[in-house]
């Protein structure tokens, strides 16, 4: 018994083993895709962002009962060689880092042709911004002292 092929091969669309070029017309497929660097750089930005808030937070609550007991301007210097002092250093350069490598990210995403430009914007301007703000940190305490 013979095996009949139930589709006839006319060229349709009909036929599910032809290949049609995809309709240029079709909005669906015309869809321009966001940015996988841009994503990239805004999810790195906000990591950060949230790095920053618990690495105060937690060193602020590691350092109150050392703080509140300093009398003599030499257990100021010795503060600053508490280990919460020097992880919370630690996890800054860390967050840092983060925000250099998101940056990078943000301005690569922002280049790329056919591509949404909300999250490459979005996580270049948070980003720099953190960046400009530690930058600038930096700066008043050089000039405090």
């Amino acid at each position: 018994m013979e095996h009949q092929n139930t589709y006839e091969h006319s060229g349709s669309n009909n036929d599910p083993f032809t290949t049609n070029p995809a309709d240029p017309t079709d909005p669906v497929l015309n869809r321009i895709k966001h940015s996988g660097p841009g994503i990239a750089s805004f999810v790195i930005g906000l990591v950060a962002l949230l790095g920053y808030i618990l690495t105060f937070f937690l060193a602020t609550i590691a350092l109150s009962g050392a703080i509140g007991t300093l009398t003599q301007p030499m257990q100021v210097e010795e503060l600053a060689l508490h280990p919460a002092v020097l992880l919370a250093s630690l996890f800054i350069l860390v967050c840092l880092v983060l925000n250099l490598a998101g940056l990078i990210l943000g301005v690569i995403g922002l280049v790329l042709k056919k591509r949404k430009k909300v999250f490459p914007i979005i996580g270049t301007i948070l980003n720099g911004i953190m960046i400009l703000a530690f930058a600038g940190l930096i700066l008043a305490g050089m000039y405090m002292t």
